[in-house]
C-alpha cells in the first residue's frame, strides 16, 4: 500500500512539474462575449509556451509567408519587444467612438487588447516574453528551412 502511495505521489509531482514548465512563460487569455441574446461566451486560458512550440512543429511551407514578412522587419520587431519589456505599464493605443472603445496596452509584462462595441466585448492578453519566443521561432524557421 505504501508503494502505491509513493507511485501516485511521484506521478502527481511529475504532472505538477510539467504544468509548471508549460506555464513558465505565462498564459494567453482570450475572452469573447457576444452581446446579442443567446450570443456566445468564449473564455480560453492556454499556456503561452504553446505558441512557440506550435511554430516549431508547423510545416515550413505553411509558415513561409509569415517568415518572409517577418524577416524584412525583424530588427524593428525585436527592438519594439525589448522596449516594451523594459518599459513601465502604458496605454499604447486608445480609440473611442460612439458605441466603440478599443485599447491596446502594456500591463504587467503582457500586451492587452480590449475591444468593446455594440456587438461584442473582446479581451486578449499575451505575455511579451511568449511573443518574443514566438518571433524568434519564426526567425529560426526562416534561417533553417526544412
Amino acid at each position: 500500500m505504501i508503494l502505491l502511495g509513493k507511485i501516485v505521489l511521484g506521478m502527481a509531482g511529475a504532472g505538477l512539474a510539467g504544468a509548471g514548465v508549460l506555464c513558465s512563460e505565462g498564459v494567453v487569455h482570450v475572452k469573447v462575449i457576444e452581446k446579442e441574446p443567446g450570443g456566445v461566451h468564449i473564455n480560453v486560458i492556454a499556456p503561452a509556451m504553446l505558441a512557440p512550440i506550435a511554430v516549431r512543429l508547423a510545416p515550413r511551407r505553411d509558415l513561409a509567408k509569415a517568415c518572409e514578412q517577418l524577416q524584412a522587419n525583424l530588427p524593428v520587431v525585436r527592438a519594439a519587444l525589448e522596449g516594451l519589456r523594459d518599459s513601465e505599464d502604458v496605454v499604447l493605443v486608445e480609440v473611442e467612438e460612439p458605441g466603440e472603445h478599443v485599447e491596446v496596452s502594456k500591463t504587467a509584462g503582457s500586451i492587452v487588447v480590449d475591444v468593446d462595441d455594440a456587438d461584442a466585448t473582446v479581451h486578449v492578453t499575451a505575455p511579451i516574453r511568449a511573443i518574443s519566443s514566438t518571433v524568434e521561432e519564426l526567425a529560426a524557421a526562416t534561417s533553417n528551412p526544412m
